[in-house]
Order: structure tokens, then C-alpha cells, then sequence
């Protein structure tokens, strides 16, 4: 396209201040950031807040109740230690007396450092591990348990009055009830504990005073002591326990309905934020990103090969002349698609874009292996002449429509239509190198089974009751190198190929009327396409201007759908062709009177025993290679 008419065609240009233009949306693009900065800043700081005291009721829960079960749980545990260490001495009494263990219990403490879980085993550890007797260790381990228990206790007791002091439970009239619940339970525990110590301290001294088994009695009663004296103290922890559980569950929850409030909350300004967000958004889209946005719809819409779009942009920016010029460039592609599809019907699309793409091969050509395929209406000529002009004009028209779209779905390249017949090509750079025989075989399977469908529709197409003609087709295919390009002179030229594959492709479709077949294929098609394809071996033939002899197949179906009746025939008749070709002449006859057994009408098997008796008549010379001249086109 020339300059000059670009310039007549392109609309004027609008002159824009651009100044004037990106100054509203540089402050509308940084009123949005702006806006939604501090919509994040507001989210941000309500989280903050809240989650600050989510966090402060989950340290007072984790700092004080969760601290204060643990230590409930460790006086408990303790207790229970006691009780087996006092049951152990009730079988086995030391020999140490009570301050002395106290004494080495005190010690322990002090070298182990204290009275926390670690601590308490190291001191353990060592106790059990002196030379003194056990039933002295045991006494040693108690007066460690007792002692240890007594000061978390004491600790416990600390962290009530201590967490009743804060100003946070000062402030909730329920908090200050519970603390004080928890201080008095806590205080009634020690009290206990110090009832059964005393028991068993009594139950202790009377051992070591009285060593005959006739004090049995005495000792059985305050064992009894003992006993009430624990379950007295376990009763008081658990009272204790189930306060700092109740308290917990509560606390618990008063943190989870926290957390759901600040989830509500935070999600309420986020939506509040996107709302907004989605309102600047709206009045951006319509003074900016609209305008943008058709252009890429209209884009989008030239990909997929709709021509018919013209965008109307109301703006006065940039924008707008990009759109004049969008609009006109759809214009010229649509121009160019109207003629492009003008000569589709006559020159297939694909030529049309490979001469576009490749200029140099409208001025030359190219050697390649292509399939070559002609087909032909058997008897037209006399089907025509019972026709007006406008019935052959509408078979002709409704036939190769339905050919055309079975050469077309397998990459096919109509050359020609000449009369009632078809020529077309498979082959590079329409169709990969490997798949052109494969290709052309399974369009000509697919056109034979259209033939059926096209007869049964003769009458509605030709508006007949009676007296439909019946129409068949017969067909050639050909594989081998071939000269294609554009060819013609400088006025008028036809993309096309033409060379001696050409020719077989054209006498193999003749070569039909002979052999009573309707798809014949060559030797070099058959390699190529053996594993989408069924043939059977018809002959070996030299066609009419060829002096080397050929073998064609007759194509019978796709790879794996022949039937077994057929697969019968065609095993028969090639077996009978070896014997043919073996001069055993009464062999083949017998074979191919078993194919005709299979099918009656088998044109190959009739024309073969009609040879063999010729052949019995004048027998082949010397050298005979089994082929058969045609003298016929």
C-alpha cells in the first residue's frame, strides 16, 4: 500500500495538550493510592488495637490460670507421690528421725536450686542415689515433696494476690469474685496438707516407738487418720482445680468472642475499603481504562476473524486517535479479507497465505514428495444427458461440496475440478512430510463413504421420484516427487504440480474400469501410509506411457476395521496372485474361484481367471515378470 493513499484514508489529527490531559489522571491514579493507603492504614491500626488486647487476655490466661493449673497439677501429682512414699513406709520404718530428713531435704533443695520440675528430679536423683538405707531415702523423698508442694503453694497463693491486684481484674466486679474464691480455696489447702503430714508423722513416732506387732491396732487407726486427711487435701485441690478450669473455659471464650469481633471488624473496613476502591476503579474505567479496554476487545476480536467491529471512543486524548487509527486499519484487513475470501472458492485459502508468505514461490518452484489423487463420476456422461443443464449444475455442485469437505478435514489441496472429476495434492508445507500418503488414503476412504450419503440424497437434491441415477465413484492415488508452484503465464497461473506421479495418480484412476475396483493406490502410497490403511495387492502393471512395471493395492478400509469376510477375500486372492505369478496356472484358477465363493462380484478374481485362460492359450515368454500391460488409459 502506498503512502498516498494512506493519507487520504487516515482521518485528521486532533491536536491534545497533553499537559492538560495526564494531569486528572496522574491525580486520580494517586488519589486511589492515596485513598486506599489510607483505608489499609485505618485496617491496620482498629486490628492493632483489637489484637493488642487479644494478646493482652491471652498472656493474663496464659501468665495466671494456665500457671496457676500447672502448679495445681504438680501439688497434685506431688500428693500423690507422698502417698505412695508414706505407703512404703508404712511397711518399711526408717531408721532416721523426721529433722534429720528435713534437714536433708532442705539440703537437696538448696543444691539442686530450687523446687521446679527439673530441679526436684536432680535432687531426687541424688537422693536415691546415697548410701543411706532406703527406707531412709524414702523418708528423705518425702520431707523433698512435702517441702516442694509447700512452696508452690505458697507460690500459688502469690500469683492469686497478685493477678486480684492488677487493675484489669480491679476493673470487672466478676474477676475480682473470682479472686477472691481462688485465694480462700488456695489458703484452705495448706491447712490440710498439714493435717496428713501430722497424721503421718504421728503414725511415724508411734512406729518408732512401738516395735511389737501387737501395736497393730494402733497403727491400723491412724493409717485411717491418715487416709481421711488425703482425701480431705485432694477434695481442696480439686475445688481449687475446677475454679482455675471454669475460669479458664471463661477466659477462653472472652479471647475466641475477641477474635471473632476483630475478625468482623477487620473484614467490615476491608469491604468498606474495597467498596471505595471499586468506586474510584469505576470512575477511572470510564474516563481511561474503558477506552483501553475496547481497543484490546476489538484486538481480540480481529484474532478470532471478526471484521465487522468499529470502536467508538468519546474521549479527545490519545486514545481516540488510536482508535481512528484502529478503525481505519480494520477497514483496509476487511477489504483484504473480502478478497482474499473471493478467491478462496477458486484458490484454496492456504495457497492464497503460502503465496503471500513465500513471494518467491510465485516465480518459482520446488521439488517435494507429495500424494497425488484424482477421482472420477463413473458414467456421468450418461447420467447427464437425462438432466437439464440446472439439475447437473446442482449433482455437480452438491458432490463436490461433499468431496471438497473430506480432502479439506485431512489438509487436502483441491488443484482442480475438471468436469466430474477432482484433482488434488497432499504434501509439505500443508501437511508434515510423513503424513501425506496416510492423509490422502484416509480422505479417499472418507469420500467413498460420502458417495452413499450423496446418493441417497439425489432426490431431494434433483427433485426426482423415480428414475434416480445411481452414481459411483472411482479413484487414484500416487505417491512419489513431484515439481510444485505456480505455473502459468504472466497473465494467468494455477498453484499446481505436475511430473509422472501425477500421470500414475491419473491412469491408476482409470485403471478402476478394468479391474471392477473403485480405489486404487501405488506401491510407494502404500509404504508410507501401511499403518493407517488396509490394502490388498491387485497386480503389478505398467500403465500406459511407463515402461517399468508397478504394483497397485486396492485401499480397503482404515487400519484394524477390515471385515473378517473381507480379510478372507484378500488373503485368498493374494496367495492365488503368487501362484499366478508362478505360472501355476491351475492353482491360481482354484484359488480365485474360492474368492469368488466370498464374494461373487469381486472384479480382480474375474478379471484374473479370465487371464489364466488366455495365459493357458499363449503362455508368457521366458523371463516373465508377472506383470500385465495395459493398453488402455
Amino acid at each position: 500500500m502506498n503512502a498516498s493513499v494512506d493519507d487520504k484514508a487516515a482521518p485528521p489529527k486532533r491536536a491534545i495538550k497533553l499537559s492538560a490531559v495526564r494531569r486528572p489522571i496522574s491525580l486520580k491514579i494517586f488519589g486511589i493510592a492515596l485513598g486506599l493507603l489510607v483505608m489499609m492504614a485505618c485496617v491496620t491500626l482498629v486490628s492493632s488495637i483489637q489484637v493488642r488486647r487479644l494478646g493482652d487476655q491471652l498472656d493474663f490466661l496464659a501468665s495466671y490460670f494456665i500457671q496457676l493449673d500447672q502448679i495445681m497439677g504438680d501439688v497434685r501429682a506431688n500428693g500423690l507421690g507422698e502417698i505412695i512414699l508414706m505407703e512404703r513406709i508404712f511397711t518399711n520404718v526408717p531408721k532416721m528421725s523426721l529433722p534429720a530428713a528435713r534437714a536433708a531435704a532442705d539440703a537437696s533443695v538448696k543444691d539442686a536450686g530450687g523446687c521446679d520440675s527439673n530441679a526436684m528430679r536432680v535432687a531426687g536423683g541424688k537422693i536415691r542415689q546415697s548410701p543411706a538405707p532406703l527406707a531412709d531415702q524414702q523418708l528423705v523423698l518425702y520431707e523433698l515433696i512435702k517441702l516442694c508442694s509447700d512452696r508452690q503453694l505458697e507460690r500459688a497463693g502469690a500469683m492469686v494476690a497478685q493477678a486480684r491486684a492488677l487493675e484489669a481484674v480491679q476493673a470487672d466486679r466478676d474477676q475480682v469474685e473470682l479472686f477472691a474464691n481462688l485465694r480462700i480455696q488456695v489458703s484452705e489447702i495448706a491447712p490440710a496438707r498439714a493435717q496428713l503430714h501430722a497424721a503421718f508423722e504421728d503414725y511415724l513416732k508411734e512406729m518408732l516407738v512401738r516395735q511389737s506387732p501387737a501395736e497393730e491396732r494402733v497403727r491400723s487407726v491412724i493409717r485411717a487418720n491418715v487416709e481421711q486427711n488425703r482425701a480431705a487435701v485432694s477434695r481442696e485441690i480439686s475445688d481449687v482445680t475446677d475454679i482455675i478450669h471454669a475460669a479458664t473455659r471463661s477466659s477462653a471464650e472472652r479471647a475466641q468472642h475477641m477474635e471473632q469481633r476483630v475478625r468482623v471488624l477487620s473484614w467490615g473496613i476491608t469491604i468498606a475499603a474495597v467498596f471505595l476502591g471499586l468506586l474510584f476503579a469505576a470512575y477511572i474505567t470510564r474516563s481511561l481504562v474503558k477506552p483501553v479496554h475496547d481497543l484490546l476487545s476489538g484486538t481480540k476480536a480481529i484474532e478470532g476473524g471478526n471484521l465487522n467491529i468499529e470502536i467508538k471512543l468519546q474521549s479527545a486524548d490519545e486514545i481516540a486517535e488510536l482508535g481512528d487509527s484502529f478503525n481505519h486499519m480494520v477497514r483496509e484487513l476487511r477489504q483484504k479479507e473480502a478478497i482474499k475470501d473471493m478467491f478462496g472458492k477458486y484458490v484454496d485459502p492456504r495457497v492464497v497465505q503460502t503465496l503471500l508468505e513465500r513471494r518467491e514461490f510465485a516465480q518459482t518452484g520446488e521439488r517435494r514428495v507429495m500424494t497425488v489423487f484424482f477421482s472420477d463420476l463413473a458414467g456421468f456422461t450418461a447420467v447427464a444427458e437425462r438432466l437439464t443443464p440446472s439439475g447437473v449444475v446442482k449433482l455437480l455442485n452438491e458432490y463436490f461440496t461433499l468431496m471438497a469437505q473430506a480432502i479439506r478435514a485431512q489438509n487436502g489441496i483441491i488443484d482442480k475440478y475438471i468436469g466430474d472429476s477432482v484433482m488434488a495434492f497432499w504434501g509439505p508445507p500443508f501437511c508434515a512430510e510423513n503424513e501425506h500418503a496416510a492423509l490422502a488414503c484416509l480422505a479417499a476412504l472418507e469420500q467413498q463413504e460420502r458417495v452413499a450419503r450423496f446418493q441417497a440424497m439425489l432426490p431431494e437434491v434433483l427433485g426426482l421420484r423415480k428414475d434416480v441415477p445411481t452414481v459411483s465413484v472411482r479413484m487414484g492415488l500416487a505417491t512419489g516427487d513431484v515439481t510444485v508452484g505456480s505455473i502459468g503465464s504472466d497473465e494467468a497461473r494455477s498453484y499446481t504440480v505436475i511430473g509422472d506421479t501425477v500421470n500414475l495418480a491419473s491412469r491408476l484412476e482409470s485403471v478402476n474400469k478394468q479391474y471392477g475396483t473403485a480405489l486404487i493406490i501405488s506401491e510407494e502410497t502404500r509404504v508410507l501410509a501401511k499403518d493407517a490403511i488396509e490394502v490388498r495387492e491387485l497386480d503389478s502393471v505398467r500403465v500406459v506411457g511407463k515402461t517399468d512395471a508397478v504394483r497397485i493395492y486396492e485401499l480397503l478400509a482404515r487400519k484394524g476395521t477390515l471385515a473378517p469376510a473381507r480379510a478372507q477375500l484378500r488373503d485368498e486372492y493374494e496367495a492365488s496372485l503368487q501362484r499366478y505369478r508362478e505360472r501355476k496356472w491351475d492353482e491360481a484358477q482354484r484359488g480365485f474361484e474360492r474368492c469368488l465363493a466370498v464374494d461373487g462380484h469381486d472384479g480382480p478374481s474375474k478379471l484374473f481367471l479370465a487371464r489364466i485362460e488366455r495365459m493357458r492359450a499363449a503362455p508368457p515368454a521366458e523371463g516373465w515378470d508377472g506383470a500385465w500391460t495395459l493398453a488402455e488409459k
